[in-house]
């Protein structure tokens, strides 16, 4: 599997926020993370921060790509967002859950999606005839 140095970053940034979160769950959060907003906040940064080091340097592929995509990407992303704001106000453990779930599988769609473009981009298709400018181009 062939990621590249933001995605391997990416996938740091969910792990650290999947451990932050199952050791709140376990109740052995870290001093000054032991209650439920600290660990929140701390799963919301890590995602922000996984998603501008893998996605926001593609943005214009995004963009231009596959629009089913690009819709579940948003709607997961509106979810985790939506989850995290309500965390922080409400302090609700069930918005951790929903929070870290819709991280973990934004991050997992990307990486899949960054995964086979990148296979893409390697193996690129052979020439075709009329490709080389040195070929006159098919009648």
């Amino acid at each position: 599997m062939g990621l590249s140095r933001r995605d391997w970053f990416a996938t740091v940034m969910v792990a650290l926020a999947t451990v932050m979160a199952a050791l709140w769950v376990m109740d052995v959060a870290l001093p000054g993370l032991d209650g439920v907003r600290a660990t929140g906040a701390v799963v919301l940064a890590c995602g922000f921060v996984a998603s501008a080091a893998a996605v926001v340097p593609g943005f214009e592929r995004l963009i231009h790509g596959n629009r089913w995509y690009l819709v579940v990407a948003s709607l997961l992303g509106l979810v985790a967002l939506a989850a995290g704001i309500a965390l922080l106000v409400t302090a609700d453990r069930w918005w951790l859950a929903v929070l870290i779930a819709a991280t973990i599988v934004l991050w997992a769609m990307a990486t899949v999606r960054h995964t086979r473009a990148g296979a893409h981009r390697r193996h690129p298709a052979p020439p075709q005839f009329g490709d080389s400018p040195h070929q006159p181009a098919a009648l």
